[in-house]
């Protein structure tokens, strides 16, 4: 039988860099809306969800829009595709879920895991290369990242059909180092800094 992938977000940072390792089938979003209810004829036997409400700020403002990509889409996607191996790309944040949007990322690991039998969750971050900000924090630890780094990580989990939750990373580091790796003349800002969302100092778990 041929093994057959759906990549939802597979325009974003972390699909188009899975786009390199793995043969899929992936729908845009005016193709396939996860938000909808979900018809799709053909047989698939993986399904990776990376599709995702992912600006932490705004998703404090944008509630029902956060809820509705991160919570509903992947209710949606889990529905349809019940007898498919599920892999869901969360986040490292639902470590310490301090904000709307890491709770939300954390109730679609909830759903994933009710209604989902045969299910791959996983815990990470990833950047881009290089560090896309001018500013990055001294006083937040991540397991996470460069996607180049994890993508390659993460596919050869999906690759051994590995089950249930882990973290993927590559050890604790403070963001600011992160950073410092692609642009040496970064600037260091605190999380405490920011006023507008309450960020996690501690995403990282070993």
């Amino acid at each position: 039988m041929e093994n057959k992938i759906l990549l939802f977000g597979g325009s974003g940072l972390l699909g188009n860099e899975f786009k390199k390792y793995i043969t899929c089938i992936a729908p845009s979003h005016k193709e396939l809306d996860i938000t909808k209810k979900i018809y799709y004829d053909d047989n698939i036997n993986c399904v990776i969800n990376c599709a995702a409400y992912t600006d932490v700020a705004k998703a404090e403002v944008e509630i029902n829009k956060c809820f509705k990509i991160n919570v509903e889409g992947t209710y949606n996607l889990i529905k349809r595709f019940s007898n498919s191996y599920f892999v869901y790309i969360s986040t490292e944040y639902v470590n310490d879920p301090i904000n709307w949007y890491s709770k939300t990322k954390l109730m679609g690991e909830e759903m994933v895991q009710r209604f989902s039998n045969n299910y791959l969750i996983i815990r990470t971050l990833f950047k881009a290369r290089p560090f896309p900000y001018e500013y990055a924090f001294f006083d937040q630890y991540t397991n996470g990242d460069y996607v180049d780094v994890i993508a390659p990580m993460i596919v050869s989990h999906i690759m051994m059909h590995t089950t249930g939750i882990i973290n993927i990373g590559t050890g604790k580091k403070t963001m600011f180092e992160l950073a410092r790796q692609t642009r040496p003349n970064i600037k260091a800002i605190s999380v405490d800094d920011i006023k507008n969302v309450k960020l996690t100092k501690g995403g990282y778990v070993s």
